[in-house]
């Protein structure tokens, strides 16, 4: 029997995803739960698996398409009748006919083994490819053969294989390293796709909707540099993971409590209606190898120094692996980003679509301050908000970010409470 597998309600309000990559071919041979595409939504990757054993009888959409929910994602024949012809090829008008069944896919995190092929999920595929391991030499420790990205690692330090050193970055500066491997594509015309499809995608959405202001500060960061490295040295868990980003984070959950405003969005085409979450759940962008991907951290507010430091190092770590699902990158009231980890100093970063505020971090760096009328050098931190105007106006973003700035100025406020 020919089971047509649909994509799913996948839920977020979304309808659509984009296939980025088959793990099988038609004529292929398919075990239940093996992995059968890698799907792309605006707001994750994911697997789907085959809830059947069988032969890939149909493919729903080519590598870079774009397909709608309810739409066949795949075809394949369970051989549950005894009576059936053999598999037909794609293009056979009846590979889809009107008595097969029906059946939504599942979304699964992109971790399993793949078919037809090298068994490696996208994940341990990039991982080989950035350290340079040569995935068709390994014998995988999983199941079937699967290689996971413990294999690959373990190839890559033990020296099983003959192992590429990655590119390294060229320094610039001390704190703006330039890497060579950056703006990198072939003369001609290129797709739209992947995760750079979807930045665009939301980047023209809000920068079309939400009529931006920015405010801007650099403040002297003498006592956050030492604030940070004295908890860093602390014998307490999450102590070495705190960095300015995280500083600045709890920060912002602080004042995004003392002014719920911020922590809003409008609603409606056009705009009818203001919604103040429940939660102060703080996007954090994260640089990956794949594009610009924002984890969330749900309940900011509620979380201290320690915890939001274990918290944001978590979920960049795993954005990195490529292993968030579509509940980790949802339901952001806020964000954080620090292009500052990349030596910028000011920018006027863009609000995601459904938020009403960005807060934007630069460099820390020795620079000329004024002090008691002398120019002495000082650590200085530059500071951006960016605010929907439609929602706050100048007096609440002056305020807002001036709150921030306090904390980061005296960040011991940040130990002692409200």
């Amino acid at each position: 029997m020919a089971h047509r597998f649909l994509l799913p309600d996948i839920g977020e309000g979304l309808e659509e995803a984009e296939v980025v990559e088959w793990l099988v071919a038609v004529g292929d041979v398919v075990a239940r739960d093996q992995p059968l595409v890698e799907v792309l939504t605006d707001k994750a990757s994911s697997e789907l698996p085959s809830p059947v054993a069988g032969t890939v009888l149909r493919l729903g959409a080519a590598e870079g398409e774009r397909i709608q929910v309810g739409e066949v994602l795949i075809e394949i024949d369970d051989g549950s009748d005894d009576g059936q012809d053999a598999p037909r090829p794609a293009d056979t008008p009846d590979a889809t006919k009107a008595d097969a069944t029906e059946t939504p896919a599942t979304l699964e995190p992109a971790t399993a083994p793949t078919g037809g092929r090298v068994k490696a999920s996208p994940a341990t595929r990039r991982l080989a490819l950035e350290v340079g391991v040569d995935l068709a030499a390994l014998r995988g420790s999983g199941p079937g053969g699967r290689i996971s990205a413990d294999d690959v690692r373990a190839a890559a330090t033990m020296g099983e294989l003959s192992v590429t050193e990655p590119l390294k970055p060229v320094r610039r500066s001390p704190v703006s390293p330039i890497h060579t491997e950056l703006g990198q594509m072939e003369a001609g015309r290129h797709d739209l796709r992947g995760i750079r499809g979807v930045v665009a995608r939301n980047m023209a959405r809000s920068w079309s909707e939400i009529p931006h202001i920015h405010t801007m500060d650099e403040v002297d960061a003498s006592l956050l540099v030492d604030f940070r490295n004295r908890i860093r040295s602390m014998d307490r868990r999450g102590a070495d993971a705190v960095t300015h980003l995280v500083v600045a984070a709890v920060a912002a959950a602080r004042a995004l409590r003392r002014f719920p405003l911020v922590n809003g969005h409008l609603e409606g085409d056009p705009a009818d209606a203001i919604v103040i979450p429940e939660s102060v759940n703080l996007g954090i962008a994260v640089a990956t190898q794949r594009g610009l991907i924002v984890p969330v951290v749900r309940d900011a507010d509620t979380l201290d120094l320690f915890a939001m430091a274990e918290a944001i190092t978590e979920v960049a770590d795993r954005a990195r692996a490529d292993d968030l699902s579509a509940a980790d990158l949802s339901g952001a009231t806020f964000t954080v980003t620090n292009y500052g980890s990349l030596g910028g100093r000011f920018a006027t970063p863009i609000i995601p679509p459904g938020q009403g505020a960005i807060l934007g971090l630069g460099s820390v760096a020795e620079r000329p301050v004024a002090v008691d009328g002398a120019v002495v050098a000082r650590p200085t931190l530059p500071v951006v908000l960016g605010a929907d105007h439609r929602l706050i106006d100048g007096d609440l973003a002056e305020a807002f970010r001036r709150t921030v700035v306090d904390d980061l100025i005296e960040p011991l406020h940040l130990l002692v409470g409200d």
